[in-house]
């Protein structure tokens, strides 16, 4: 076998995830028109379960390196062969997950297809290394997640409809500044590679990095650009909300931090300046308006809106992308305390309805177990120690001090204060008595696996630390 045919193979295997998880995809979407609706709701999670454990054992079974495609419109290394393992590893999860505590409210086929659309639109995100890549990720993320809106959601029909409208129309807004900020990059670079973007102080360069920020920090969810998600997150179902919260918010911070690399440390102060802004502005609204909202969704969703404008400071202040290991630490360390919540609410729901705080009332008398694991996994959602996310928090307050941005540092520790007295109130009504009857709560494998992270994780932190370390400096 010669050379060129040696390397063809070598970039098949390398990609050997991808296609798979494109494979499932297509086998999924042409299974829906081939089997009826309760055959494929029987075969498909079985499937998407095997599928996603087998792209978990290809991805970390080798190492990739870049040969030489720097200049491609995708690259592939051996960092993002371990942040695609994460990936991989998280879907693992969310199927468990959706198989377990979905026993006698069976999803639709449609969910699995369009969640494997969102995998990979992750992939090519994650290894675009063109405006052009990025884009097509980004779109297909926005065609999956709308069809999963319209699909898997707690409103009608009418009102799924509308807010899918009004979702498409924000995101197609978005994706127009996008484009504008990528013609003014070209008008400066004479390319839309990464590698090839030149850098100076004219006004398409400053003006391009900004509009590009602003599309990214659309789906970050970062205020200004919020509401959106205040919408999805008040409508959508809980399972669609952990996807959200925990495993897209994680990935497109990745996505953010290789744009970041390219095009802004040590580049633009103006964007730093930009970022600085809006992160003040996040953390303001996620430090008052959790206060007044007793709806678990709404809570989760401007909680949300903090913890970006707080992961956003070290953007702000940092110029060099080794520093943003922090930022990777805190996002996955949230990330783990997101699906520990979310798969325990996920299993009262099955003999409640939980729609706000309230509903949650006496849990701790009913059930030990379950109250202590709602507990536990929001004060390490808010990063309350002796949780892990309280030692990635610290970090991230270091590098502030250390970079003489006291301004943001006052701000974030005020976040800090505020985000334990609300997440204090939110759990209130968990000690008290409760209001009503209800069935007996019980237990399943996700309370254990609920139990198994919030503890053991804090004793892995610095064996994580080095290895985030490595693959950020393999990007």
């Amino acid at each position: 076998m010669d050379s060129s045919n040696l390397s063809n193979l070598r970039w098949l295997i390398i990609a050997l995830p991808d296609v798979l998880t494109i494979g499932a995809l297509l086998l999924l979407f042409v299974g829906r028109f081939l089997l009826s609706e309760e055959k494929a709701i029987k075969i498909f999670p079985k499937f998407s379960l095997i599928v996603s454990v087998l792209c978990l054992i290809v991805t970390l079974s080798y190492s990739v390196t870049n040969g030489g495609l720097s200049n491609s419109l995708f690259i592939y290394n051996s960092g993002l062969s371990n942040i695609k393992s994460i990936l991989m590893a998280f879907s693992v999860i969310t199927f468990a997950i959706i198989s377990i505590t979905h026993v006698h409210r069976v999803l639709p086929s449609h969910v699995y297809i369009f969640i494997f659309g969102i995998i990979n639109s992750i992939n090519l995100c994650l290894s675009a290394n063109h405006f052009l890549s990025l884009m097509l990720g980004l779109e297909l993320y926005t065609f999956s997640v709308c069809f999963l809106m319209l699909f898997n959601s707690d409103g009608g029909e009418d009102n799924s409809r509308a807010w899918v409208i009004r979702f498409l129309l924000a995101s197609y807004a978005a994706t127009a500044v996008l484009l504008y900020g990528m013609s003014l990059y070209y008008s400066v670079s004479g390319s839309l590679s990464f590698p090839k973007l030149k850098f100076d102080s004219s006004f398409q360069a400053i003006m391009g990095g900004a509009l590009v920020i602003s599309a990214l920090l659309f789906k970050i969810g970062a205020a200004p650009f919020h509401s959106w998600m205040i919408d999805i997150y008040d409508k959508a179902s809980l399972g669609l909300i952990m996807f959200f919260d925990a495993i897209w918010k994680l990935f497109i911070f990745f996505i953010f931090i290789r744009f970041f690399k390219f095009m802004l440390a040590g580049h633009h102060i103006h964007a730093q300046l930009f970022l600085e802004l809006i992160s003040a502005i996040s953390m303001t609204i996620g430090a008052i308006m959790p206060f007044f909202q007793d709806s678990i969704k709404k809570f989760i969703a401007y909680s949300s809106v903090g913890q970006a404008g707080f992961i956003l400071s070290i953007f702000a202040v940092m110029n060099e992308i080794s520093t943003s290991k922090t930022v990777v630490l805190y996002i996955f360390t949230y990330s783990m305390a997101s699906v520990c919540f979310f798969a325990t609410l996920l299993n009262i729901r099955k003999s409640r309805n939980i729609p706000t705080f309230s509903d949650l009332s006496g849990l701790m008398r009913d059930s030990p177990m379950m109250g202590c694991s709602i507990v536990g996994a929001m004060f390490a959602m808010a990063g309350i120690p002796p949780f892990i996310n309280f030692i990635a928090k610290l970090q991230m307050l270091e590098v502030q001090i250390n970079t003489g941005h006291y301004e943001l540092l006052a701000i974030s520790l005020v976040y800090s204060i505020m985000s334990l007295l609300y997440t204090s109130k939110a759990i209130r009504p968990i000690f008290q008595p409760r209001i009503m009857d209800y069935k007996p709560i019980k237990h399943n494998i996700m309370i254990y696996f609920t139990f198994t992270v919030l503890t053991l994780s804090s004793f892995f932190y610095s064996m994580g630390e080095g290895w985030i370390a490595w693959i950020l400096t393999s990007i």
